[in-house]
């Protein structure tokens, strides 16, 4: 499960970068304006325009890779 990988990186990250999630059994309207089409799929927001999308992350490791570059 990638809630828990996603927790971790948010407690590694506080004050560098704000991390959210998003119940998309509770938001229908969103999910389909945004185009999500299968979880987990993670957007990178900077100044509110969307940098970077990925449909799925595998490890903790793999998202800081990933994440590096806005840290």
């Amino acid at each position: 499960m990638i809630g828990p990988i996603v927790d971790q990186f948010a407690a590694d990250a506080k004050g560098k970068v704000r991390v959210g999630k998003l119940n998309i059994s509770g938001s229908p309207n969103t999910v389909s304006r945004l185009n999500i089409l299968g979880v987990p799929f993670l957007f990178v927001y900077d100044n509110g325009q969307i940098r970077e999308t990925w449909p799925g992350i595998g490890s903790k490791h793999e998202l800081m890779m990933k994440m590096a570059p806005y840290i």
